[in-house]
């Protein structure tokens, strides 16, 4: 891909969050402290129009929620997707927020401004949720376990950031939202469109809409815990290993009740014999690039070789990664390079290797620029494997 290209094309991650660059923002406060970027990001037009959001939330793939601030907190309803058009046209006198996870799945626009945030490595970001309030409305004071970005789209919301919280906080008696028993402000910010609050892992914050049609990104970010980390790293090991392997004893115990050192040594021995570098990588490659959305249908019309050396020498276009698919590579000493694609691997031929890796790094590659990353028939098979399988696709822009 030549430089020109690869600096007009809009999924070239962020620079600068406004004034402040990424560098800057990455160790000052980046997993240590909120801040708010005024004009954070700048907007040409809408990621998603309103309309287009509500009508996401009527269909069954795609995860919702419509949460209704009637009275108390205690009293607020929570309806989860699919969502009917009557949830819309219902006439309420009270304040409600619509909140939609994993729109970049869908929607082409959503997913390149997803891609701008990959100044961190790409298995950490999860998604992009978008809400839609009225005037009044949010979703109480909480806490996430992942960094966030809220970002105001239209209209205008109020912050309040409060304390470190951890899993002893005190939580509220709703069997539907984890709110904050008790919530101490720290920090309020009134964000207008294009303005940008960063959130740490496990600081407590409640945002209200301050206007009606209150538009906020919320761009999620992946964060398994160490329990999680070690179970699906046993998982996976332990399909590998043959079930004839058995655990034996020392022989004779002159203490038949004590577990003995040797034995825990033994113990200790088989599980270390299971962290490799090789193990290691090729487990939390296929676990980072789990599909969020397994049951998605990527189907993709089949292309043949003739086909795609025609789309070539068209010139013509954008070779594209599909919404909602996640991938990443690693090299692995003189094993060469595995692509990982929706939690699977893929061992990639040496010839094919300056393609995956361009890819999976851009997102997005100028079909006029792609001939000498395709000059072996290698790469041309890998490419024709992903876009059949429905993970890249060919697109005017």
């Amino acid at each position: 891909m030549s430089s020109s290209s690869h600096h007009d094309h809009p999924l070239i991650p962020l620079s600068h969050l406004g004034d402040l660059s990424v560098t800057e923002f990455l160790s000052d406060y980046w997993q240590k402290k909120p801040v708010c970027i005024r004009n954070g990001v700048a907007f040409q037009e809408a990621l998603i129009a309103v309309d287009e959001l509500a009508g996401l939330a009527l269909e069954p793939e795609v995860e919702s929620r419509l949460i209704e601030n009637n009275g108390d907190v205690k009293d607020w309803q929570v309806i989860h997707g699919p969502l009917v058009e009557a949830d819309f046209n219902k006439e309420r006198d009270f304040p409600w927020t619509l909140l939609v996870q994993g729109v970049d799945c869908f929607v082409p626009q959503v997913h390149d401004f997803l891609a701008r945030f990959r100044f961190v490595p790409s298995w950490r970001l999860d998604d992009i949720m978008i809400s839609y309030a009225t005037q009044g409305a949010g979703v109480g004071a909480h806490f996430d376990r992942y960094d966030v970005f809220l970002i105001q789209g239209q209209g205008q919301r109020q912050w309040q950031i409060g304390g470190t919280c951890n899993e002893n906080s005190a939580l509220m008696a709703h069997d539907q939202l984890c709110l904050l028993q008790n919530f101490d402000v720290h920090q309020e910010f009134i964000l207008n469109p294009g303005d940008l609050l960063y959130i740490p892992p496990l600081i407590a914050h409640k945002g209200v809409a301050m206007s009606d049609a209150c538009v906020t990104y919320s761009v999620g970010f992946r964060s398994p815990s160490y329990g999680d980390v070690l179970a699906s790293f046993a998982d996976e090991r332990s399909t590998d290993i043959s079930a004839d392997l058995r655990l034996k004893d020392q022989g004779f115990a002159p203490k038949s009740g004590e577990i003995s050192a040797k034995d825990i040594a033994v113990l200790m021995q088989l599980m270390q014999a299971q962290i490799t570098p090789e193990n290691v990588a090729q487990w939390f490659g296929k676990h980072s690039t789990e599909a969020k959305y397994p049951a998605l249908d990527m189907s993709e019309e089949a292309m043949d070789q003739t086909e795609l050396e025609a789309i070539i020498k068209d010139g013509y276009g954008v070779l594209r990664v599909s919404e909602g698919v996640r991938l990443a590579y690693t090299w692995q000493g003189d094993g060469g390079l595995t692509l990982f694609v929706q939690g699977e691997a893929l061992p990639c031929p040496p010839d094919a290797t300056v393609f995956i890796e361009a890819i999976v790094n851009q997102w997005v590659l100028e079909v006029e620029n792609i001939a000498p990353l395709l000059a072996h028939d290698a790469a041309k098979a890998m490419l024709l494997i992903l876009h059949n399988q429905g993970y890249l696709y060919f697109a005017d822009e």
